[in-house]
């Protein structure tokens, strides 16, 4: 099999050779052209000598019928013609016209003598060819009148000999120049494949890494054109995979801990409860009640956001009353926040805010940040929730007190199994699933969610709604 290098060399090649050829048939075309304008337009200005001739002639014989010319005094003005103009000489006329006229002349007149004809003022052809259509005619002008005409016949091709030299021998330098440049061109494709194919070739042994699971490839980028975008968009995508490969196998690890942990104690009191060792009571119950609970959220959340991806994740977006929804939300977390020992606020608007949207994916995404501040927050502590509006959109403010998170953490706090401390999130079942749900449904909605560190020594994630996307 041919390598596209080789096949872009010849098909750069194919591509030049027709170009050439096309170059130098026109080139040809267009030097035999204008090299028989060329003589032609010699022999028009000859021409034009014959016919000044003639009418000094008439002017100075004072005559003014062309019949005056007889065959012998026409062939003399027109052989004389190429080397005499009867008007810029001081020798008188006579002295041409009577000198002898060899009798070689007479039977091999010269080409131009043999196309030129000699016509009267109707017409009619005296000496020479007749005219047809494509015959050049100049009247001859003696005494202020038309008293004859003088016709030409264009040349069709070379017929000197220092004309067709003159034209074989342009042809041959052309056709020299033009084979150095093919084999200038030759040379130059070479380096000129490598400089656009080296970078292709990379991005493509580049990819052959990827496939077999090497995330680590990098390519070096040295230019500043297409070439090099690829070659940076490559090494975006390889960083990205490599992130995603670590970030999945920490999240398995993670996955892994969270439901052995939870089966762990389940296996551990059903055995108990099996054998005898521990006895069935109301506590043991809510014990084992609490492991399930846990191992169903966690295999919700990753159902739901799996979901999400295939696109099976279904919205119906209905009007509701979106502070009717989060004061509902908002109840039990109150009491849980009590319970830890934590202070909860709520700032709320009196008005109502109407918006488009699915209750049950708001509410599970108000549940999922309420779960994740009231997680993370340290008794005594303290909560804040404020909704407020303008006229388009909706902001929901959630802010808690210490302990923070890193700078780094928090840019990626809504970023897929991320989890910015590790202890911490085994110790509250967190498994990084929680937030990025949440902006899956934010974004369903056609909203923003950031993150920023509060003032209150925690985080603050603040969440808008184009409430004009909705109220329509």
């Amino acid at each position: 099999m041919l390598s596209f290098k080789i096949k872009l060399i010849a098909l750069l090649l194919a591509f030049g050779l027709i170009l050439v050829v096309g170059t130098v048939m026109t080139n040809y075309s267009m030097l035999k052209s204008s090299l028989v304008d060329y003589v032609d337009q010699r022999d028009q200005q000859r021409l034009e000598r014959i016919k000044n001739n003639i009418t000094f002639v008439l002017e100075e014989k004072l005559e003014e019928d062309i019949h005056f010319i007889d065959e012998i005094t026409w062939r003399k003005i027109a052989s004389i013609s190429s080397r005499v103009d009867f008007s810029e000489t001081f020798v008188p006329v006579d002295m041409f016209l009577d000198y002898p006229f060899s009798n070689f002349k007479q039977r091999h007149p010269d080409f131009i003598e043999k196309r030129i004809s000699l016509l009267d003022n109707q017409h009619h052809c005296m000496f020479g060819e007749p005219v047809d259509e494509n015959t050049l005619v100049l009247p001859i002008v003696a005494n202020q009148q038309v008293v004859g005409y003088l016709g030409y016949r264009h040349r069709a091709e070379l017929t000197e000999e220092l004309d067709i030299q003159l034209a074989e021998r342009q042809r041959l330098l052309l056709t020299l120049g033009v084979l150095i440049v093919v084999v200038l061109s030759s040379l130059l494709l070479i380096p000129f494949a490598h400089y656009f194919l080296n970078p292709i070739l990379a991005v493509t042994q580049g990819m052959r890494s990827l496939t077999s699971g090497d995330f680590s490839r990098r390519l070096s980028v040295n230019r500043r054109d297409e070439l090099g975008q690829l070659q940076q968009d490559f090494n975006h995508l390889a960083t990205t995979l490599e992130k995603n490969q670590q970030s999945r196998n920490q999240w398995i690890a993670d996955i892994s801990h969270e439901l052995r942990t939870p089966l762990t104690i389940l296996r551990g009191d059903i055995e108990a409860l099996k054998d005898g060792v521990r006895q069935l009571t109301p506590t043991t119950l809510d014990n084992l009640h609490s492991e399930v609970l846990h191992l169903n959220r966690l295999v919700e959340d990753l159902y739901q956001i799996t979901l999400n991806d295939v696109g099976g994740l279904q919205y119906q977006m209905l009007p509701l009353e979106f502070g009717l929804l989060l004061k509902q939300t908002v109840k039990p977390f109150i009491t849980r926040a009590e319970t830890k020992g934590l202070q909860f606020e709520t700032v709320l608007p009196n008005q109502p805010i109407k918006v488009r949207g699915d209750a049950d994916r708001l509410q599970q995404m108000l549940s999922n940040l309420l779960s994740n501040s009231l997680a993370y927050t340290d008794a005594p502590g303290l909560v804040r929730l404020q909704l407020s509006h303008s006229a388009t959109q909706l902001t929901l403010c959630l802010e808690d007190s210490a302990p923070g998170v890193g700078d780094q953490a928090l840019t990626r706090l809504f970023d897929r199994f991320f989890r910015g401390e590790t202890s911490r999130n085994r110790r509250y079942g967190g498994a990084g699933i929680g937030l990025a749900l949440v902006e899956q449904i934010v974004h369903a909605h056609q909203g923003e969610i950031h993150a920023e560190h509060s003032a209150l020594g925690g985080v603050k994630i603040t969440l808008t709604l184009p409430l004009e996307a909705f109220a329509r």
